[in-house]
């Protein structure tokens, strides 16, 4: 179900959203925070504790922006609680990992149940699955007491159960669809592609359509494959051995017949001639084409399901 798109934040986007972090720090996670590591002080991991022991800190912690920004981190956590670790009985280790877990599970539910986790999804405006680009991820802030919220869920890209550290760090949560957030579950981060940074686009990984023609007549069952396979073997494979995504997409077949006979009626002839009949509203015969096919640009894929899709098909029908 994996076909994953980029998140584009702007600069606007990423400062609204650090501005909400830090108040969000300073008003509620320190302090939930601080308890944790005073444990861990009590407990002599110390080196641990320092890592989460100020508010600037967390803060830091809470903006990690990148891959490897957050890799580097869960490596210098990995690495500090190793060298507490020196010296301690097994049993006292195993509670204080199971305790770092278990507060930071519950550290997250709460920030995630709250105005503030609402508050920046709208400011990221994802109103469409980053992995899958098929389902929508609206978020819906309540105007009243008696109405509910609504949101996407997070899924957590560093895993939460293998990474605590990283549970509420902003770029480490991907608004995704409920489907796509259990699909992925817990599974190594390193067989996937970072939203925040990476998508097939970037990869020059696409769809494509193996018989146009016979499609087109009716003469074969529609299929839909991600290629080139010989320069993205491994990371094709493991999204179709983990999600099925070829074969999800193959259930859009219905879609996808719409797209080819659409490509064959509303030609360039058909498509100049009905914009010279609404030229008082049409800017141009684009923006007539990308009202008949629904075509995004990349930058957009993550406003409407099936962008990339559409857009890799149209561009396979244009070079054929």
């Amino acid at each position: 179900m994996f076909d994953t798109i980029k998140i584009n934040l702007t600069a606007e986007q990423r400062a609204k959203i650090e501005k909400l972090i830090k108040k969000d720090v300073d008003k509620k996670l320190y302090s939930k925070i601080e308890k944790i590591s005073k444990y861990l002080n009590d407990k002599k991991f110390i080196k641990t504790a320092e890592l989460i022991d100020s508010k600037e800190k967390v803060y830091n912690i809470c903006l990690l922006d990148s891959k490897s920004a957050l890799n580097d981190f869960q490596e210098k956590s990995k690495k500090a609680f190793e060298e507490d670790s020196k010296g301690k009985c097994t049993t006292l280790r195993g509670k204080t990992q199971e305790y770092i877990k278990t507060e930071y599970e519950k550290l997250y539910e709460n920030f995630s149940n709250r105005d503030v986790a609402y508050k920046i999804l709208k400011v990221m405006n994802v109103n469409v699955c980053p992995y899958c680009n098929r389902q929508y991820t609206f978020t819906v802030i309540k105007k009243t007491s008696t109405e509910k919220k609504i949101r996407p869920e997070f899924d957590h890209f560093f895993p939460k159960s293998n990474f605590p550290l990283l549970a509420v760090s902003i770029y480490n949560l991907v608004p995704s669809c409920g489907l796509c957030n259990k699909g992925k579950s817990a599974s190594l981060s390193e067989n996937f592609l970072y939203p925040y940074e990476e998508s097939f686009e970037d990869k020059g990984i696409h769809f494509e359509i193996p018989n146009i023609i016979g499609n087109l007549l009716d003469q074969e069952e529609i299929t839909v494959k991600l290629e080139p396979v010989k320069n993205h073997e491994d990371l094709i494979k493991q999204y179709n051995d983990s999600f099925k995504i070829d074969q999800l997409y193959e259930e859009h077949s219905d879609y996808i017949s719409e797209l080819l006979y659409k490509n064959y009626i509303f030609n360039d002839e058909a498509i100049e001639s009905i914009y010279r009949s609404f030229k008082e509203i049409l800017n141009s015969p684009s923006k007539l084409k990308h009202l008949i096919f629904g075509n995004y640009e990349p930058d957009k894929f993550n406003q409407r399901p099936l962008s990339k899709l559409t857009k890799d098909i149209i561009q396979q029908l244009v070079q054929k």
